[in-house]
C-alpha cells in the first residue's frame, strides 16, 4: 500500500519519529522512438525478484538527493547528477518473508544520448542487474515501484509545454 506525503520534509520527519527507513527511488528517462522511455532492469539469472528500478537505502548524513545519485551509480554504473524530487510516500506491503513499512523519495533523472540500450552490471561482487529501456506508459514493474509514475508523467508534461 502507498500512501503520499504532501512533503518530503514530513516525510523525512515521519521516518525518523517512527524510525523508519528512508529508501529513494530512481525513475532514469530517456527520449525514445515512441515516446519516453524507464530504466528498468531485472536479476540474472530471475530470482523471482521482477522488473525494478535502482532503489537503495538513504545512509546516516546523507540526503535522499545524494542517496539518489549513489545508488544509481551503484547499482547501473551511471553517472548522473541533479536529480529533481518527484514525490515522498510510505511504502507497506506484506513480503514474503516479512512485512516492511519504509518512506520512499522518488527521483527522476535523464539519460544523456549515448546512453547504451541494454547493459549488464554487477552489483556487490555477486549480483548481476540486466538494465534496459521499457516504455514509460506500461514498463512492467514490480513491488509498486510504479507508484511515482503519475508525478514523473505530470512533470514530463510541464516541461513539453514549456
Amino acid at each position: 500500500m502507498v500512501t503520499f506525503y504532501d512533503t518530503q520534509q514530513e516525510a523525512r520527519r515521519d521516518a525518523a519519529a517512527r524510525a523508519l527507513r528512508e529508501k529513494v527511488v530512481c525513475l532514469v528517462t530517456r527520449a525514445g522512438p515512441g515516446g519516453p522511455a524507464l530504466l528498468v532492469f531485472d536479476h540474472v539469472p530471475d530470482g523471482g525478484a521482477g522488473v525494478q528500478v535502482v532503489a537503495g537505502g538513504v545512509e546516516a548524513g546523507e540526503t535522499p538527493a545524494q542517496a539518489a545519485t549513489r545508488e544509481l551509480h551503484e547499482e547501473s554504473g551511471l553517472s548522473l547528477t541533479h536529480p529533481t524530487f518527484l514525490t515522498s510516500y510510505l511504502w507497506e506491503a506484506q513480503l514474503p518473508e516479512r512485512f516492511t513499512r519504509q518512506v520512499c523519495h522518488a527521483y527522476t533523472l535523464t539519460a544523456p544520448a549515448g546512453t547504451p540500450d541494454t547493459w549488464d552490471h554487477l552489483v556487490e561482487g555477486r549480483y548481476v542487474f540486466r538494465f534496459r529501456w521499457a516504455p514509460l506508459h506500461a514498463p512492467g514493474l514490480d513491488w509498486e515501484l510504479d507508484a511515482a509514475l503519475p508525478h514523473l508523467n505530470q512533470l514530463l508534461h510541464k516541461e513539453l509545454q514549456a
